[in-house]
């Protein structure tokens, strides 16, 4: 049935992306982009989403500033929307990054720890409203400091007598909670693409302190991350990409906001917050072909897990995904892609629709 499903969400899926609704301005590189999207999943039945996308570059500015907005509505009745957003000002001067989001979505919960097993989840629902913001100004040579701010309030609904869930506490978000963070960050960046690079590196560095209220206990916490990219470029029409990815964390961290492997972007094949823990670090690596007018192709793998503590052996017990994909360019005038990734784990796999390059 599962096999089935997966036909069907896929064949829905390019029938409707057909009717995609565009303007482009002729004399510039502004794109307006409308797309009518539907899939099927056994925990949502059939959803349609609506899928936005508008591009344009600022005045003496080398970077592509873009807003999108994705909304979702299932059979189920759940909802989904998201407005992601990197803009850039007048000649670079500030890069403003960041994404709103609203959703109440069942997810499976694996536990915590690096050594969870695939059969053993149990599906739950919450609700959450989640803002992340990073704020740049140039300093100079790409290299921006600016300051980070991510907040979240989220309630869970957990099904009775499930142990899955006993390391979920009121302390750290049993009976939901709330939260703020703020840091500074600091980032480097000579990619030649915000959401699909061919060239350039990338660095960024944000530590933040979070504080707030888990049903009646306050939490403290610290959370740090460091991104760091590369791209070669083989040729005109071919790109080894690569991405290590670390967080770390302390304190009473409200157990979504943990350190998280699986998805679309991190360790594809995994089940999003298939691992979870204090820490994480994870490399993918990626070469992308561009083959003929709007359509290319990628092969990719990775290697991660999470860590309870930085005294953890760092290689032992590693997971790996690979994989490979499709991408098609939503405009003749902008190599942004919509790609459809495949990937598979040693027990696991995971099928991808999204918008623009993982990394």
């Amino acid at each position: 049935m599962k096999k089935v499903n997966n036909v069907v969400m896929t064949l829905l899926i390019v029938a409707v992306c057909q009717l995609t609704y565009g303007q482009e301005a002729e004399n510039d590189s502004t794109i307006f982009k409308v797309l009518p999207l539907a899939y099927y999943t056994p925990e949502t039945r059939i959803a349609f989403e609506a899928f936005a996308f508008y591009s344009y570059y600022s005045r003496d500015s080398r970077r592509k500033s873009n807003i999108r907005l994705f909304a979702t509505y299932t059979q189920n009745r759940q909802y989904l929307l998201t407005i992601p957003w990197q803009i850039y000002t007048s000649k670079d001067n500030y890069f403003l990054n960041g994404s709103l989001d609203y959703r109440k979505f069942p997810e499976y919960y694996y536990g915590l720890g690096n050594e969870t097993q695939e059969a053993n989840r149990t599906l739950y629902e919450f609700s959450a409203f989640t803002l992340n913001s990073k704020n740049y100004v140039k300093l100079e040579n790409d290299t921006y400091l600016g300051i980070a701010f991510q907040g979240q309030m989220l309630v869970p609904d957990f099904p009775d007598g499930e142990i899955i869930f006993s390391d979920i506490t009121p302390e750290n978000g049993e009976k939901g909670y709330s939260y703020l963070g703020l840091g500074p960050s600091f980032m480097w960046d000579r990619r030649d693409h915000i959401l699909s690079p061919s060239s350039g590196s990338f660095l960024e560095f944000t530590p933040i302190f979070g504080f707030g209220q888990a049903s009646e206990h306050p939490i403290y916490f610290g959370l740090a991350s460091i991104d760091i990219r590369d791209y070669w470029k083989l040729g005109e029409n071919a790109t080894w990409a690569n991405q290590f990815v670390a967080q770390f964390s302390a304190g009473s961290v409200p157990y979504r906001v943990l350190p998280t492997l699986g998805g679309p972007l991190l360790h594809r094949g995994y089940y999003q917050g298939r691992f979870r823990d204090n820490h994480f670090m994870v490399l993918q690596s990626e070469f992308r072909q561009h083959v003929i007018g709007r359509v290319g192709f990628v092969l990719f793998g990775s290697i991660g897990r999470v860590y309870p503590n930085i005294r953890t052996e760092l290689f032992e017990e590693l997971h790996v995904a690979a994989g490979g994909g499709l991408r098609f360019r939503v405009s003749k005038k902008d190599r942004t892609n919509v790609r459809f990734d495949y990937s598979i784990t040693p027990d696991s796999s995971g099928f991808y629709i999204y918008f623009a390059e993982s990394f």
